[in-house]
């Protein structure tokens, strides 16, 4: 913690131009999120479980029962990428679910998924019947393990434990149409799902979280992004009940939880139907929600907005003559399905417009399972290259060399996690005890 911490402070520093030393992945973040800028573009670690179980070449069945195996895999695959942070998360919707009794799909090549065709919540009366959240059913202790790991092996501001955020909660739980039929024509059978989502399941699991030392928790919750919900909506639900929990624990239990984590997200999927208006709104109710101050892009068809429209907004919120940083994120399925000059042309454009006055994080919305790595590599050598401070005046002068790296399993050799990732090669499910 005390190297995080000096870390940081360098990163603040930095930031505000007193350019000394080298930044760490750390504090490129921190200069680009409290200052200007640090000495390139940070590239934000992204939630990537599915892709580096798959880079790891992990069984499914035992990467998601395992937390020391899902950090430490996660761990490794980041730095082998070289992000500058960590964000360590597995099946994050699915936990509390789990164990409060829903039927599961699980995989022997994916992470588990809800059968929504046996909803755990038909009608209102199921609340009194499912009762509270049990912190020691399910896979709720491996969530718990997995903060506390997270905060000892990579210290910092963004380490700690991750949980299902109320509104995409009850998506899980019954399915998002009856879900929104509740919140839209029934408001008092709405509160009464939001109020047991907040205090029979995601408070106790945040008491849990304290009392194994993990105060710092992120709730993702990606079913309140647009079109599933207007921004009305998202104001009028999301963002209340986000803002309760985050008050709750901070008061409670001295805990730093942020709720609705993604709450207004911009999904459109046709670009005819781009509404800078909308587009507006949801970032305005992501401000109020997100763990960090930004202008947020996140897992909407990115690749086809106009970056314009989102540096006006960080303009607007900015204060002190400084834009809002603005974390602005790649596609998913753009970094999967595309070409690597295709993702360096975006990346180039986006710096152009984004990047030159400092403030701009690079980041992934999720990596799917099967993107080739040399996407990856392509990204983060891109940044690096067209992100150095002062950024060029015509960036297409400026020559992205193809990415040099070696194999994974090549480069795993003599890395602090090869052991654990290995011995999960061997596990097959008849022999449980190679963990044990």
């Amino acid at each position: 913690m005390a190297n995080s911490t000096l870390e940081m402070v360098h990163g603040m520093l930095y930031g505000k131009g007193l350019r000394f030393g080298h930044p760490s992945g750390l504090a490129r973040v921190i200069a680009a999120m409290t200052g200007d800028h640090a000495d390139v573009i940070p590239f934000f670690g992204p939630q990537i479980h599915d892709h580096a179980m798959t880079v790891a070449k992990i069984p499914a069945r035992l990467y998601y029962w395992n937390a020391e195996l899902l950090v430490d895999t996660h761990l490794a695959v980041d730095r082998w990428y070289g992000f500058d942070s960590d964000t360590i998360v597995a099946d994050a919707y699915n936990f509390e679910v789990e164990a409060l009794g829903a039927r599961m799909i699980y995989s022997d090549n994916a992470m588990p998924t809800v059968d929504v065709s046996d909803p755990l919540i038909t009608e209102a009366s199921d609340l009194d019947k499912i009762g509270s959240l049990d912190v020691s059913k399910g896979r709720i202790p491996m969530g718990l393990e997995v903060g506390q790991l997270f905060l000892k092996k990579a210290p910092g501001p963004f380490a700690g434990g991750f949980f299902c955020s109320h509104w995409s909660l009850l998506c899980q739980a019954m399915g998002y149409p009856k879900a929104v039929r509740a919140m839209k024509r029934d408001k008092g059978f709405a509160t009464a799902l939001f109020d047991w989502a907040n205090d029979r399941v995601l408070y106790p699991y945040m008491q849990a979280f304290a009392k194994a030392g993990v105060k710092n928790a992120n709730g993702a919750d990606a079913w309140a992004c647009f079109p599933d919900l207007t921004p009305e909506l998202i104001e009028e639900w999301v963002v209340p009940y986000a803002l309760k929990l985050r008050q709750q624990c901070k008061k409670e239990l001295g805990m730093t939880v942020a709720a609705g984590t993604a709450a207004g997200d911009y999904c459109e999927e046709d670009p005819a139907k781009f509404d800078k208006d909308i587009m507006f709104k949801c970032w305005e109710a992501a401000t109020k929600t997100m763990p960090l101050n930004v202008a947020f892009s996140g897992m909407g068809r990115t690749q086809e907005w106009d970056m314009t429209w989102l540096r006006e907004f960080a303009l607007q919120k900015g204060k002190g003559g400084h834009q809002l940083p603005i974390m602005a994120s790649l596609n998913g399925r753009f970094m999967r399905d595309s070409s690597p000059d295709q993702i360096v042309a975006k990346i180039a454009e986006w710096i152009n417009i984004l990047g030159r006055d400092g403030r701009m994080l690079v980041f992934i919305g999720n990596v799917p399972a099967d993107t080739p790595p040399v996407n990856i590599h392509t990204a983060v050598k891109t940044v690096r290259t067209l992100g150095k401070y002062p950024i060029a005046k015509d960036l297409s002068s400026v020559k992205v060399e193809p990415p040099v790296f070696q194999p994974f399993d090549e480069w795993l050799k003599g890395q602090p996690e090869e052991e654990t990732i290995l011995k999960a090669r061997e596990w097959k499910p008849e022999n449980k005890k190679v963990f044990a």
